[in-house]
């Protein structure tokens, strides 16, 4: 029975949501790449065009000596050809009487230049009846125009190839993995009596992750496609993409660490062991690993405990809600803010604390969501961040599963305060 359902729900529910969600990543990249290879192009011969212009300019306008320049430099492979601002073409070196010619002033390429400073155009010379790959730059007093016979080997430069679909197929199979092993946890909740109510969170937190997935893995995709098709890129970008490609990735591990510790602590939080935990030896963990974050946003925390405070509990857990909020803060809070973390009081079971810093805060109306799994006040801002959108939500569970509660308000004087309970 258990295998029945789990194969009927990730056939009805999560495989059409992923193959929607694949096939529109897939759609986008395919685009994407299509763009990148004529940028590449049109890259290449903007260069050509501005080292044309710089030649005329500091050669007085001669023609005849651009004509040897052309002939005797690695411009001999490109087409050029120089048009004045009214379209009359002025030099050709590959029609020798340029008089004969059209005006250019409607061909595509330069209509866009004459818009934009640029534009670019596959089309049949009238001239030779070769067919080009056109692109025209405007200067101050005339268009320069370089192109390439649109033959095999241009062709294969702007068609897209494959390599993205093949490391999609492997991507595939990860995605499809994780939905799979959410159907199978899905599949058990549904033996609990709240069985619709546990299939709406499921089948919303699978939309989340898929969509919190698209960004991280398109943008790897992207960089490094860009650094196997291009070996000659500079070193520079290729630090750049390496460095963006890692960031993605590490935004990427996160996210599903944070899913799966999400769900081990519904589902199995037994599975946690507990022992002995200074809550004065994490705090000061926590301070330490952001050090070098805390000191650049001029951030000062200041704790007041009273002694050392011991309770059983999940070391990793109690340090993840300390982490989480102090994340928190720094990403929400604004600088040179002040981090306030306090022992608030005890009785024969809990410790109670106060969590707390005098940053910007938020509006009233959000106060009700902030532990809501992806739930992001500033979507744009919470990006640019690299936070995955569950940090309060794993401070909640945390909590919870040390058999505690919380709660979060707005402070009088400005900032946030996370008021919780651990039992001891």
């Amino acid at each position: 029975m258990k295998s029945y359902n789990t194969k009927t729900l990730f056939i009805r529910y999560y495989l059409p949501i992923f193959l929607v969600f694949s096939i529109s990543v897939l759609a986008f990249q395919y685009q994407r790449e299509k763009k990148y290879k004529a940028d590449v192009l049109d890259m290449r011969l903007e260069d050509t065009n501005a080292a044309i212009f710089y030649f005329l300019e500091h050669s007085g306008g001669s023609l005849n000596l651009l004509d040897s320049l052309i002939k005797n430099s690695t411009f001999k492979d490109e087409r050029i050809t120089i048009i004045d601002l009214s379209g009359k073409v002025v030099y050709d070196d590959v029609v020798r009487d340029v008089s004969k010619m059209d005006n250019h002033l409607s061909r595509n390429e330069v209509m866009e230049a004459r818009k934009k400073g640029s534009g670019s155009d596959i089309r049949t010379s009238k001239t030779n009846r070769v067919p080009y790959y056109y692109h025209a730059t405007r200067f101050d007093n005339c268009y320069v125009r370089s192109s390439l016979p649109f033959n095999v080997n241009v062709s294969s430069v702007l068609s897209p190839d494959n390599l993205f679909l093949y490391f999609w197929l492997v991507l595939t199979f990860i995605v499809i993995a994780i939905l799979f092993y959410f159907s199978n946890r899905f599949t058990i909740q549904m033996r609990h009596e709240q069985m619709e109510q546990n299939s709406l969170v499921r089948r919303k937190l699978t939309q989340q992750v898929a969509h919190e997935l698209k960004t991280p893995l398109s943008s790897i995709i992207g960089y490094m496609e860009t650094l196997y098709n291009n070996p000659e890129i500079t070193p520079e970008r290729r630090d750049f993409f390496i460095k963006r490609s890692h960031s993605h990735a590490v935004r990427l591990n996160q996210l599903l660490q944070d899913v799966l510790l999400l769900n081990q602590m519904n589902e199995a939080p037994q599975t946690m062991e507990m022992e002995p935990v200074c809550i004065n030896k994490i705090v000061e963990n926590v301070t330490d690993d952001l050090d070098i974050i805390l000191h650049e946003k001029n951030i000062t925390v200041d704790t007041s405990f009273g002694g050392d405070v011991w309770l059983r509990g999940n070391q990793m857990l109690i340090y993840s809600i300390f982490r989480n909020l102090m994340d928190n803060s720094i990403a929400y809070g604004g600088d040179k803010v002040k981090i306030f973390i306090a022992l608030t009081g005890e009785d024969a079971k809990y410790f109670f604390f106060s969590f707390s810093d005098n940053g910007m805060g938020v509006g009233p109306e959000h106060l009700s969501s902030l532990f809501d799994r992806f739930y992001r006040v500033d979507k744009g801002r919470s990006r640019k961040t690299g936070g995955t959108g569950l940090g309060l939500s794993i401070v909640k569970n945390a909590v919870e599963t040390h058999k505690g509660t919380i709660s979060v308000n707005n402070k009088p004087g400005g900032g946030l305060e996370f008021v919780f309970s651990l039992h001891k």
